[in-house]
């Protein structure tokens, strides 16, 4: 049996809308399993938390953080609506996806598409791409981490300025051709974004 596995099995009977600290949720797996304390990390299995190495899109969700080290468990599959937070070692929490209705969304610049979207035209040409337009979320985590979470053209970053909305943004535009790929991603603040698209 996997942790994910002991973490699931311990609270598959779980009412919905507990709350648990950390503490209480690695004694309850522990009491259960009898597995090591250290390997459950209580945020790698939360709605609104991605730590590094976790694929987060096909990992187990099962809380909500609700701050000051205590979760909220909702189960497998909820519906969740909600912002996504990834906080770097040392740094402040950056918003780097969202829930709405259990359905991850990645459109955080206010662009209009849908993950289906697989043919558009430039210059009167069609375009086939091989990728989606919206990065996955552990695309996007990549994408920041090899940036060190700061805007690639300023170096603005939240963890010296808590207002700096970082974006995930396309070198090569999407409506030119470009694929949503690591080396054709790279990450900005939102000044410098809306000012990259002012200027195209």
């Amino acid at each position: 049996m996997t942790i994910l596995d002991k973490v699931r099995d311990t609270f598959k009977w779980c009412e919905i809308g507990n709350e648990f600290t950390t503490q209480e949720i690695i004694n309850k797996v522990v009491l259960k399993h009898g597995c090591n304390p250290g390997s459950i990390i209580p945020s790698d299995y939360c709605y609104n938390r991605i730590n590094n190495g976790i694929d987060f899109e096909n990992h187990l969700h099962l809380f909500e953080y609700m701050g000051n080290k205590t979760y909220k468990f909702l189960g497998e599959n909820f519906s969740y609506s909600g912002t996504i937070f990834h906080k770097p070692k040392g740094g402040y929490e950056i918003a780097i996806g969202k829930w709405t209705n259990g359905i991850i969304n990645y459109d955080f610049n206010n662009d209009i598409h849908t993950k289906e979207e697989k043919v558009i035209f430039a210059d009167n040409q069609v375009i086939q791409h091989r990728t989606k337009r919206d990065a996955s979320v552990k695309l996007r985590f990549d994408v920041l981490k090899r940036d060190n979470f700061k805007c690639c053209i300023c170096g603005a970053s939240p963890a010296k300025d808590v207002n700096v909305e970082l974006h995930i943004d396309h070198i090569i535009p999407w409506s030119k051709g470009g694929e949503t790929a690591i080396d054709n991603l790279q990450t900005l603040c939102s000044k410098c974004n809306l000012g990259k698209s002012d200027s195209m």
